[in-house]
């Protein structure tokens, strides 16, 4: 099956797209769009911008609500679906965030469930390497790893998107 990754900024329009795509697939394969959020609520404006991005999406669409132990969500869904992450990036903050998760294990299970899943899978991330070198271990650490999480996305991905002023850009197509 296809595997999309979606990467921009933050607003660069990222979501709306990946969820357009989504739509599409649904329609064409006949199949339901799984959305899979990853982000937790930790405060007043990250709850907001859940409530944004539930109100932007079809009602329809199954959502599920997942921590840091994304591949365990994944795993569960047995029935052929067009799944939607949102995002890869929010997942990696919360297992940074949660010092007892192992990160490297969740990306290498991650990577290899998405080697081999029979799903669609349209997977939203953020490209971070566009800024300076932070200033503190955390932030190096979360950019480092960002960067390489969306390499290993990237290269198993059959299209890759880029984002930018809601416009989007084929940088990888098969």
């Amino acid at each position: 099956m296809n595997k999309y990754l979606v990467i921009g900024g933050v607003r660069s329009g990222k979501s709306r797209y990946a969820e357009q795509l989504a739509q599409q697939h649904a329609l064409s394969d006949g199949l339901n769009v799984v959305y899979v959020a990853t982000a937790e609520a930790f405060d007043n404006e990250m709850k907001e911008r859940i409530c944004h991005h539930k109100r932007s999406r079809p009602k329809h669409w199954q959502t599920i609500e997942t921590g840091p132990e994304l591949v365990n969500t994944l795993s569960k869904i047995d029935r052929q679906a067009v799944i939607l992450v949102d995002c890869l990036t929010v997942w990696l903050n919360n297992c940074l965030y949660y010092d007892a998760i192992n990160w490297q294990l969740e990306k290498s299970q991650f990577l290899k469930w998405l080697e081999t899943t029979e799903h669609t899978v349209i997977m939203v991330t953020n490209e971070v390497g566009f800024s300076i070198t932070p200033d503190n271990p955390l932030a190096r650490q979360f950019a480092d790893e960002q960067g390489w999480l969306n390499q290993g996305v990237a290269a198993l991905a059959s299209n890759v998107t880029f984002t930018i002023a809601g416009i989007p850009h084929a940088i990888k197509q098969h």
